[in-house]
């Protein structure tokens, strides 16, 4: 199975909980190739940090694992289109890799990735549902991002660390 998973919210909506989960839940003997400028990741990717020119380039080599970009807001942007990347999604069904890209905001997906992406999981953002919907060329995303914005359910909230109120609820959009 391969797929890209692209996952939005702002910070401390658990993003990268939610993505440490799904690892956690893979097989045992999957491989793991993760960019981790945080350091979140260790008990995955036990290896010692490097550059994001040589890990991106690593990265079109892999094959049958599953590839984690932390803050991949950083790197990708509506300005450009990043090669590597694209070359690793359009190929993921040959190479068998699930690629999961972790974004502050909808506004910072570029669409060649949202248009070579399988699903999005939406946690909530300060991005205007009209925009986003409109920007991505895709409605679905307004009534998602309005559901997760919209939610009251207290077992999904709790307190951040600088006391306001912080919420893990997320939806999961498939997108094609």
């Amino acid at each position: 199975m391969s797929f890209c998973h692209i996952i939005v919210g702002a910070t401390n909506t658990g993003k990268s909980h939610f993505v440490k989960n799904l690892l956690r839940k893979a097989k045992s003997k999957t491989a793991y190739f993760i960019y981790d400028v945080n350091n979140e990741y260790k008990e995955f990717f036990p290896y010692p940090f490097i550059g994001f020119t040589e890990f991106i380039k690593k990265a079109t080599r892999i094959e049958r694992s599953i590839m984690v970009f932390e803050e991949a807001t950083i790197f990708f942007n509506n300005r450009s289109t990043n090669e590597y990347l694209y070359e690793i999604l359009v190929r993921k069904k040959h190479t068998g890799n699930c690629v999961f890209l972790l974004f502050h905001s909808m506004r910072s997906v570029p669409r060649y990735i949202y248009e070579t992406s399988n699903y999005i999981t939406i946690f909530k953002t300060n991005d205007s549902p009209d925009m986003s919907a409109r920007e991505l060329k895709d409605e679905r995303l307004k009534d998602i991002m309005l559901k997760v914005r919209n939610n009251t359910d207290p077992k999904f909230n709790h307190i951040n660390k600088d006391g306001t109120l912080g919420s893990h609820f997320c939806e999961t959009l498939k997108i094609y």
